[in-house]
């Protein structure tokens, strides 16, 4: 048997293949010096290992292509598509069957679009460079996804709800009940089979753990309370509504047939304790988190936080109530205390976004006042237009009175409203999210220095931007 000598071999590759085997060389060179500074750097200490871990990235774009117009339009077409068959199938369904549209459907919309907001949010925080990241711990960081992904999974998510929630609203028009009654079942089965951490590697298998776990850590608050804890447990606060209306179809699923809603009113419906104990439940394992804070730190202010989550209580007591006394004891003394206790909640929430989360002075230490109103004092540091931080203070505090809506289980009985109110909420939270995260950023800049500029300034926000547009600071990704 001969054998080519190396020489004669590469005489007989192409130009292309010899640069290509150039390309090769170099690039497993380069490894071999990149292991070998990687293992003579073995002494770093555990505490610079975990600073470099939560150093922003030079470039905060994500390496994958962002989705371009004909992805959006053809989401939104799609969407379209599907509201209209289901509203002009729904308007020909039976009242009962629209109202199990509303129990089945309605909780999953609520979600579909938090999560759709927090893409948005996400997206935000890429396009300007805020290293939101660093807020959670270098373990949970490698669990983020990018805006990118989060689409994806919420395009995903949402085909599966639409395209159940349009066959249910067609069957039932048709009074095809046997088919529209398979539908619930097999979307929520389905679903749960999508976030369950199964050990098959599909669909974000290690992100799916990791929400897991976090949602376990949540409804057990007995162990540290982590940033991913805090951000899912609030985020959980404004899904109370959906979680307890999911908990009721759930309910209503397994306790009779799935076509026939007064099958299981008893179990299931208004004067079931299981309504308000699926609002009250997300509250609860906030304000544990609270207490569980204030042990671990002795920070007082987490007393006062708990507090506030308190409030949440009497108001669903007390509408809770409506179904359980005679109507003029609720008329006399219940609505009146669900009155005070909304009102309650409502303020100490409101005071408790401006003052502790955003940070703005306004009802401690307000500035001159104008008009007979008191000027807010903000950071020295802002690094949204001034104008922005004014139009969340007055939307959060409507959005804040409407929310009391939602915690009130007497008032469900119009779904179209319950569903507005609902979506408002999951808007608060959206437009809620980047003020806390800038305020996080910038105690964290105060206390780790060495973690460099985590909020870009304004200035240099939009210089860099207009930079990127030239393809300055292109990093060779398409």
């Amino acid at each position: 048997m001969t054998t080519r000598s190396p020489a004669r071999f590469e005489a007989q590759l192409s130009p292309r293949a010899r640069a290509k085997a150039k390309v090769d060389f170099e690039s497993s060179q380069a490894g071999m010096e990149r292991h070998h500074n990687h293992s003579s750097s073995d002494s770093a200490t555990a505490s610079t290992a975990e600073t470099e871990a939560l150093k922003p990235v030079a470039s905060m774009r994500p390496q994958q292509r962002q989705w371009g117009n004909v992805h959006w339009l053809g989401l939104a077409a799609a969407g379209t598509i599907a509201a209209y068959a289901i509203t002009r199938n729904l308007s020909l369904a039976e009242a009962d069957h629209y109202e199990l549209f509303h129990i089945y459907y309605q909780p999953l919309l609520v979600m579909l679009a938090m999560l759709w907001l927090w893409a948005l949010d996400v997206r935000a925080f890429e396009q300007h460079r805020i290293a939101y990241h660093v807020c959670f711990s270098a373990h949970d960081q490698q669990y983020l996804l990018s805006s990118q992904q989060l689409c994806k999974t919420a395009a995903m998510l949402s085909g599966i709800v639409l395209s159940s929630a349009a066959l249910f609203a067609y069957h039932c028009a048709t009074q095809q009940l046997w088919l529209a009654g398979l539908h619930p079942p097999l979307m929520y089965g389905l679903l749960i089979l999508l976030l369950l951490p199964l050990p098959i590697r599909f669909l974000l298998q290690g992100n799916r753990r990791f929400f897991a776990k976090t949602l376990f850590r949540v409804a057990t608050p007995v162990r540290e309370v982590t940033w991913s804890d805090f951000l899912l447990a609030d985020i959980l606060t404004s899904l109370a509504k959906a979680l307890s209306d999911s908990e009721r179809a759930m309910c209503h699923m397994m306790a009779g047939p799935v076509m026939r809603p007064h099958a299981s009113q008893q179990l299931c419906g208004s004067s079931s304790w299981i309504i308000p104990l699926g609002l009250a439940m997300p509250y609860l394992w906030r304000l544990l988190q609270c207490i569980r804070v204030y042990r671990d730190t002795g920070n007082q202010g987490q007393v006062f936080n708990a507090m506030k989550y308190g409030t949440a209580f009497p108001v669903i007591i007390f509408s809770a109530m409506k179904y359980q006394v005679p109507a003029a004891s609720w008329v006399a003394v219940y609505k009146p205390l669900w009155l005070g206790a909304a009102l309650l909640n409502s303020s100490f929430s409101y005071f408790w976004d401006i003052e502790r989360d955003w940070e703005i002075q306004f009802f401690t230490s307000p500035g001159e006042r104008t008009c007979g109103i008191p000027k807010p004092v903000f950071r020295s540091e802002l690094f949204f237009n001034k104008l922005f931080y004014y139009y969340l203070m007055v939307s959060n505090l409507v959005l804040r009175l409407a929310w009391t809506y939602k915690l009130s289980p007497h008032l469900r009985r119009n779904h179209d409203t319950v569903l507005a109110f609902t979506l408002l909420e999951a808007f608060r939270r959206f437009q809620w999210v980047p003020v806390r995260v800038e305020v996080e950023l910038r105690k964290l800049q105060q206390q780790k220095p060495e973690l460099g500029q985590l909020v870009p300034a304004p200035s240099l926000d939009k210089l860099a931007k207009g930079s990127d547009r030239k393809g300055l600071l292109d990093d060779g990704n398409p």
